[in-house]
């Protein structure tokens, strides 16, 4: 393992596991089939599917882990990661790009090789790397920041990155930046501050990489379920994952409240379109530190059928 003078791993080859697991039959729930993939996440998040593989990568923030499952077989990989990390960005290398702590890291899944792109945010020691996605052109990583602290304050940003590592910054102010998603069209860019519940929409220029002034879009307060990560359907509504109120709270162009989606977890994460025709929605979710025991759906991986269509995610490099 090798470090760079900032304190980011700059090259490490990381340990690959593998094992399989079973999924749970939920049943019909709310009138979707669902299943819950027991994978014992502390933080799950970030899931993306590979239409290309026929895979799903996801993230497991605290227990420091990259993710992938064949639904097919029940066979789940999973790569050491050497810190915290706050979402990926799938590459049409075949790399995935991680977003460490300080640094967005490039992973040869072949070989385990992990070698950093650019450090970001390394002279905020108490700030990490958060929610990020693909634009939809694949030109761009669009990702965030947060402060990692308990009592947080407004140091986090929001960035863009092109395929060659060059960084620029979007917005800055947030606490916690997350959320990120994209319009059908490619038009629009939403993103949310957890800690203060506000979801912001802004024009966004895709040729150019960059967003016009944001505007508070809606407002999710805990009891309607802070927003957390997001993803958008093709009728263009926003499914953001209530993480204080074991829901999906699914809001329609004008931010009007189309449904609310009870989970069987008490904390998802995060929501996105899967499978061969974008129609399975998977969601991850969380374990908090102080609860007394986990359900068989806490830090699992869900999985319903029946909720829609999602666009297929863009790769990075696509374009």
């Amino acid at each position: 393992m090798t470090g760079s003078g900032s304190g980011t791993i700059s090259e490490t080859t990381l340990r690959l596991r593998t094992d399989r697991v079973s999924p749970v039959v939920v049943g019909c729930h709310e009138g979707f089939d669902m299943l819950a993939y027991p994978v014992a996440n502390r933080v799950g998040e970030s899931p993306c599917w590979h239409h290309g593989q026929e895979r799903l990568y996801w993230i497991d923030v605290r227990g420091q882990q990259l993710l992938r499952l064949d639904p097919a077989t029940g066979r789940v990989e999973r790569w050491d990661l050497p810190d915290v990390v706050g979402s990926i960005a799938l590459c049409q290398s075949g790399e995935v790009w991680l977003a460490l702590r300080h640094g967005v890291h490039a992973l040869d899944t072949d070989s385990g090789l992990l070698r950093l792109v650019a450090s970001v945010e390394d002279d905020r020691p108490d700030n990490r790397l958060n929610d990020g996605k693909v634009s939809p052109s694949g030109r761009w990583f669009v990702f965030g920041s947060m402060d990692d602290r308990p009592r947080k304050e407004p140091t986090g940003a929001l960035y863009c990155m092109s395929l060659q590592g060059e960084l620029r910054t979007l917005w800055r102010g947030l606490v916690v930046a997350n959320g990120i998603a994209f319009s059908a069209d490619g038009s629009t860019l939403y993103f949310s501050d957890s800690a203060r519940g506000l979801v912001f929409k802004a024009d966004w220029n895709e040729q150019r990489g960059c967003m016009g002034e944001p505007s508070i879009w809606c407002v999710l307060d805990e009891a309607a379920g802070r927003p957390d990560g997001a993803t958008v359907d093709t009728v263009g509504h926003y499914w953001s994952a209530g993480v204080s109120a074991g829901c999906l709270n699914v809001l329609d162009r004008s931010a009007a409240l189309h449904r609310k989606l009870p989970v069987p977890c008490r904390a998802p994460t995060m929501p996105a379109f899967g499978g061969a025709r974008s129609d399975v929605l998977f969601v991850t979710s969380l374990v908090r530190p102080d609860w007394a025991s986990a359900g068989v759906c806490d830090g699992a991986l869900l999985m319903l059928r029946g909720c829609g269509h999602g666009v297929p995610a863009a790769l990075l490099g696509t374009c």
